[in-house]
């Protein structure tokens, strides 16, 4: 997925707790949305809160995955460092997330599209892929 589509995962899980009484969810992002947004970019906060936004966080080991290229982008470590487009968007997400579920229908609309510049596309998820199909 992009990290675009990891955003909106992200804030339909937000937007599926609204009117609920209980949003173990939405506190848990806000929680880290808030950490990082203290701490700052490049902190280990941040990394807790933006490895919601990467494909799979148990890849991020290996340099070449897509996961380690999404944190990378997200933590700013990549070639958009210091670029103010991609820091403004970095920051967006980060802020975003203190947004609970009465304002979530605006979460990511700020950030996510700039940061999927110049990654590489995930090769689409082919139907009927693992078998169990008629031949």
């Amino acid at each position: 997925m992009t990290i675009r589509a990891n955003v909106l995962r992200v804030k339909k899980q937000i937007l599926n707790e609204i009117d609920e009484p209980q949003t173990p969810h939405s506190d848990d992002v806000q929680r880290k949305s808030l950490r990082a947004v203290r701490k700052g970019m490049g902190s280990d906060e941040w990394k807790e809160y933006m490895l919601q936004f990467v494909d799979d966080p148990g890849a991020i080991g290996d340099p070449a995955s897509i996961s380690a290229k999404q944190l990378a982008r997200l933590m700013g470590t990549d070639s958009t460092q210091g670029n103010p487009q991609f820091d403004d968007s970095r920051a967006y997400l980060a802020a975003d997330g203190g947004c609970t579920g009465e304002t979530g229908v605006h979460f990511g609309n700020f950030a996510s599209d700039v940061l999927d510049i110049g990654l590489p596309l995930p090769a689409p998820a082919v139907a009927g892929a693992g078998g169990g199909g008629t031949p």
